[in-house]
């Protein structure tokens, strides 16, 4: 008896197929026809079966049959579980004659191991917010976890799919482009940064999509785990602002604007003071009685107090203050 290879069992959720196996029993006697029982003995735990390893052949002299082994298994468990079989071909009878006591016979067997394959299957997720906004020429980092959900350790890696589009719009990366870490069957990885330093010559706002892509490494066929994350790029031209060049004006510059402006206005004021009051003074001036000076040349005349006289019959009916107010 024969059976040919048997290769491993695919238990992944999306490729999980039954194997079948041909096997061939001969009769290699000369003459005489023989029946031949197939029997087997399955070593191996419950999450696996094997069908087909039983019946009774009757072959010719020379002659050979086939049969079908399946083997079948529960879905997603451990690629390190294997199970023992051994299939037997017993002669029960030839050329007519039973082969009991004292001539039982078993002619032949067959032994081997089923073993379960490794398939990959990962899950990514972005901590944190689904959206980003950022200063353009700012750094901002994306934080990541990743799941080995396969049946085997696996290197699950995640890579940026459009890393050269990002880069030629000016993003540039701080450290490494991806990320990857090795993880036993079920185990979660540690939150990982992916480090961006956003473009800073941008004219106006950009808009993009970080497209990032989880894959395991030991099973090329797995589905990938996928994301986007949207980002802003807030331009710092089309943010600027009147009040953002006032926030970068220094203090001690603030307070020298301040005492001009506020000297220019207490000269403007003084000024107004002045004009007024001359405007009154001349107005009483000519008003005033003419003062007759005496013809004694003996008599001394002091020009001040003419002077100051003058001024005594100045009147101020009114607050300079309310007419200065009055004039703006």
């Amino acid at each position: 008896m024969d059976c040919a290879d048997l290769p491993e069992l695919d238990v992944s959720p999306s490729g999980y197929e039954p194997i079948d196996v041909i096997c061939t029993i001969e009769n290699t006697a000369a003459v005489g026809a023989t029946k031949v029982e197939i029997t087997s003995e399955w070593l191996g735990g419950s999450e696996a079966s094997m069908m087909g390893a039983t019946g009774e052949y009757s072959i010719d002299a020379g002659g050979s049959e086939e049969f079908t082994v399946t083997f079948t298994g529960d879905t997603k468990q451990a690629s390190s579980n294997s199970y023992d079989f051994e299939i037997f071909a017993t002669v029960t009878e030839w050329s007519s004659i039973p082969m009991n006591e004292p001539f039982p016979q078993e002619n032949d067997s067959y032994t081997d191991t089923l073993q379960i394959a490794s398939y990959g299957a990962v899950e990514l997720e972005i901590q944190g917010g689904s959206t980003e906004t950022v200063e353009a020429g700012s750094e901002f980092v994306i934080e990541l976890q990743f799941t080995n959900n396969g049946n085997d350790a696996d290197n699950v890696r995640v890579d940026i799919v459009n890393l050269n589009s990002l880069k030629t719009q000016g993003f540039s990366f701080i450290g490494s482009e991806f990320v990857a870490e090795q993880l036993a069957a079920g185990a979660t990885s540690a939150i990982r940064e992916i480090k961006i330093l956003a473009p800073s010559d941008a004219d106006g706002d950009i808009n993009v999509d970080l497209q990032f892509r989880a894959s395991s490494t030991n099973d090329p066929s797995a589905e990938f785990s996928e994301t986007n994350i949207p980002v802003t790029v807030e331009s710092s031209k089309s943010s600027g602002s009147l009040t953002d060049g006032i926030s970068e004006v220094g203090q001690d510059d603030m307070i020298l604007y301040g005492a001009i402006a506020g000297g220019v206005i207490l000269l403007l004021l003084l000024l107004g003071v002045v004009r007024r009051s001359v405007k009154k003074k001349k107005a009483k001036m000519d008003e005033a009685t003419p003062i007759e000076l005496d013809d004694d040349d003996d008599q001394e005349v002091d020009e001040f107090d003419d002077l100051f006289d003058d001024l005594d019959d100045v009147v101020i009916e009114s607050d300079e203050f309310d007419d200065l107010l009055d004039d703006f």
